[in-house]
Order: structure tokens, then sequence, then C-alpha cells
């Protein structure tokens, strides 16, 4: 079979087809790396309506086809990986190491996020409208990790986000929730427009949608057509940077974090940012290589920003979500460091960070899920007062999540900031690393209050937890995996490498 690029597809359909001529026949598409994909989207419409026959009582098996599902799309994406690189659907996807990779953080994330989600979730009608979005969200976002072009990284976007909106306005009876989704869209659908309008400018210079052929064109191009190339990076990074919470674009991130269900606020502090970096990453590396004085400038800019934004505002928060809502943007400042550096190691640094940040994240909101309790939400930091001598299980797992998240060495969260510090620094950017050392160490403090709450507070309210197996096993596995990337790094960050390797 003929190999036929995406703007081949394009010209051959808009050109003779569209002026009348007689069609040849067209070759068929390469589907088969799209397998896992179309998994994804059957199982999410099958779970849709399987929902609607299934009494009460089992309503959770939902969860577990959605499980299965994602378990399921991985396997199959590591068995076509074996085969090496692939292109399917006239080159609109692409398979390869680096968006293997971030499958395999998007799979794991949603697996995470539906075992959060099922003892949160027993009781609330049509769940599996909530398992379907949850896996239509997933499948965007696997889309995004394989986008060689603008076409299917929009798509993949647009179908991420849509479902996010409607999961952080799942509870509809509750004010936040409705409010948070109405500010999130709202915000999003700004973004989207500026980013497509980005997009626009990069198909005017480049007429075309491919990432390597525009970058091609964006680097070759005329003096007149330098106010169109600059707008087309204004306009892309404004539209990136809003999807992963970098200030000045971050404000939806606090209200949507605090309003949604919490479960769907671990899933937003994961996929989407794994998607949206992985899109980044492409994008610099394919879109803008040209263009990199320019870029670096801009982002060391924003990385300083995000760093004292989130940092800083995280101090005065008494609600621990939104309190991990910024501590969410300030990472992203330091995962920003690894997109300054430009380079294989520094994009290594990123995945290494996203590695980590999914087992110490999804912990974290793991452990604020089993405080809650008998109308008390476990959100607020006078509920976490005292666990250490009631729960010092519990207390111990949420302990080692925190002071990963803050760096302390040796858990994994030191060798996530220690790869982007270092791939900064190597990169001639020493300045930046300092103030990110500083403001790491100013995050320390808001995440050190809470372990003061947790062993020295007196207990202010009643420790009656539900039992819930499931979830205390998430809780082991996800602090064991701190501990264990911690000290024994090496393996992850050469995996990480070698993802990166094949595509940079």
């Amino acid at each position: 079979m003929a190999a036929y690029h995406a703007d081949d597809m394009l010209a051959w359909m808009l050109g003779d087809a569209g002026r009348g001529a007689v069609m040849t026949t067209f070759p068929m598409p390469n589907i088969a790396p799209l397998i896992p994909e179309m998994v994804v989207a059957a199982a999410a419409m099958a779970i849709l309506l399987w929902d609607l026959f299934l009494p009460r009582e089992r309503k959770h098996w939902s969860a577990w086809a959605a499980m299965i599902t994602c378990a399921g799309a991985l396997a199959l994406t590591l068995k076509l990986a074996a085969g090496g690189p692939a292109q399917a659907f006239y080159g609109y996807f692409t398979l390869d190491a680096f968006a293997v990779y971030a499958k395999l953080l998007i799979y794991g994330g949603t697996i995470l996020a539906v075992v959060l989600s099922m003892d949160y979730m027993k009781g609330e009608p049509h769940t599996g409208e909530y398992y379907s979005l949850l896996l239509f969200g997933t499948l965007g976002m696997t889309l995004m990790a394989s986008a060689p072009n603008f076409v299917t990284m929009y798509l993949g976007l647009e179908l991420m986000a849509l479902c996010t909106y409607v999961l952080v306005g799942y509870q509809r009876d509750v004010l936040r929730s409705s409010e948070a989704a109405l500010k999130y869209f709202i915000l999003g659908s700004l973004a989207s427009g500026v980013l497509l309008y980005g997009i626009s400018f990069v198909y005017g210079v480049s007429g075309s949608f491919d990432f390597a052929a525009a970058g091609q064109a964006i680097a070759h191009a005329g003096p007149d057509a330098r106010l169109a190339v600059m707008l087309a990076l204004v306009f892309l990074l404004a539209g990136l940077c809003f999807k992963v919470s970098v200030a000045p674009f971050h404000m939806w991130t606090p209200d949507a974090y605090e309003g949604a269900p919490t479960p769907i606020t671990a899933f937003m502090s994961i996929g989407p940012k794994v998607a949206g970096l992985v899109v980044f990453i492409r994008v610099l590396d394919d879109v803008l290589p040209g263009l990199k004085a320019d870029y670096t400038t801009i982002l060391s800019w924003l990385a300083v920003l995000t760093m004292a934004v989130g940092n800083l505002a995280a101090i005065g928060q008494r609600n621990i979500k939104r309190m991990l809502a910024y501590s969410t943007i300030g990472h992203i400042g330091f995962v920003m460091l690894g997109l300054i550096a430009a380079n294989a190691d520094g994009y290594a640094g990123v995945l290494v960070y996203l590695t980590v940040y999914l087992f110490m994240n999804m912990g974290a909101f793991a452990i604020i899920i089993l405080m809650r309790r008998e109308g008390i939400q476990g959100e607020l930091l006078d509920d976490f007062a005292g666990l250490g001598r009631v729960r010092p299980g519990y207390a111990l797992a949420m302990t080692l999540f925190l002071f990963s998240l803050a760096g302390i060495p040796f858990l994994g969260g030191f060798w996530a900031k220690y790869v982007v510090f270092i791939a900064a620094v190597e990169a001639g950017h020493l300045y930046l690393a300092l103030i990110a050392l500083l403001f790491s160490a100013v995050g320390a403090f808001y995440y050190i209050r809470v372990v003061k709450y947790i062993y020295f507070d007196e207990e202010r309210v009643a420790f009656n937890f539900i039992e819930n197996p499931l979830m205390q096993a998430t809780v082991a596995v996800t602090a064991i995996a701190v501990v264990a990337l911690g000290l024994f790094p090496g393996p992850m960050i050469a995996i990480c490498k070698s993802a990166i390797a094949g595509v940079i």
C-alpha cells in the first residue's frame, strides 16, 4: 500500500474531487495503530447504553468495565508499539515511543481515577454517563499524544475539554460544582479560540497542518512573514499555556479543582496535563524550532510567574483541594524548565516529572477521599488535625506524598525536580534554576504545614472512616511507588530518555 501524507489527502479531497474530476480509487487507510483508541470509543458508547439496563445495586459494574477497557487499551498499545513506530490514517495519527509512554501515564491516571470514583460516586444517578465521559476524555488525550498535525491535535483537545467541562459540573445539585464548570467552560472556549487562531496563522504561513512541514516553512519564512509568524507563536503559546495551567492563564484551575468531584480533580491534575505537555513538546520541537530564541524568552518569564503565583497563593489556602490546585500551578512552573531547556534531557525531565507526579498526586487525592465521613468532605486542613494519632497508616502515606511534592530527598518528587533543574542549568539557564530552587523552598512550607496538622494538632472531628480495601490498596501502591522511585530513579529516567530519543 502506498504511503500518503495528511496534506496529500487534503489536496486530493479539495483538488480533483472538488473540481468534479473523475475520482480515482484512494487506498484504504492503515488503522491498526488506532485499534486501542477504537476500543476505548466503543467501550465508552457501550457503557453509556449498558448503564440504562443495570439495576442500581450493580451500577459499579460500569466502573469495572471502564478499568478493564483502559487496561486492555494499554496492553494493545504496548503490543502495537513492539513493532516499532507507525503511522495511521494517512499520517493523521502516529504511534512512537513518546506517544506510547504518554499513553501509559494517561491510561494509568484514568484507571486510578476510576478506582477513586467507585466509592465516591456510590449512590449517584447515571454513573454510566460519568464513566463514559471519563473514557471519552481519555480518548481525546490519547489522540493528542499521537497527533502529528494540528487537525488531530485539535480534535483530541476539544474532545478532552468538552468531557472535562461536564465532569467538573457533574454534581449538578452542588452550587460550587456548577459554578466551576461554567467558569471553566467560558475560559476554556476562549482559550480554544485563541489556539485555533494561532493554528490559522501557522497554516497561512506554511500552507500545511502537519507539524514537521509547518516547522520547515516557518524556519525559512522571509521577513515579510515575520509578523504572521510571531502572531502564530504568541497565540499558540497562549492556547497551550491555558490547557496546562500556566500563569497568567491559570484562573480556572483553583475553582475547577475545588468545585469538581474529588476523583475528577485528581483526573484533571494528571491526564490533561500529560496530554497538554506532550503537545507542547511536539509543537516546540517540530513547529517552532526556528523560533527557539523567541519562545524560550517568553516561556522563561511565564515560568517565573507561574512558580510565583502557584507557590505563594497556596500558602493562604484553607481548602486542601484548592491548595493542591495552586500546587499544580507551581509544579507546572517547574516542569516548564524542561521545555525551556528545549533538548532531549529537558523533555525527558518533563516525562520523569509527570511520572512521579502521577503517583504522589493520585495518592494524596485518595487520602482526601478516604477522609470523607458523615457529612464531612475532608477537604479542610482542620479535618486532618490529629490524624497521626488515630490513623497512623493514612498519616504516614499522606506525609510521604506531601514530602515528595515538596521535593524532599530521597523521594520521587526530589528526582522529578532534580532532572528538570539540571536540564535547565546545562542549557544555560542557571538563573531560572536558582529561582525555581527558591520557590521550591517556599512550596515546602505549605506542604509541611499540612504535616503539622496531621501530627501536632489536636483532633477536631471524629475519624470514623468507612473502610474501603480497594482505596487502601491504591494508597499503599502509590506510596510504595513514590518511595521506590525515590530510591531507584535510574530505570524510570532511562525509560523516559529512551521514549524521547525516538522523536527528538
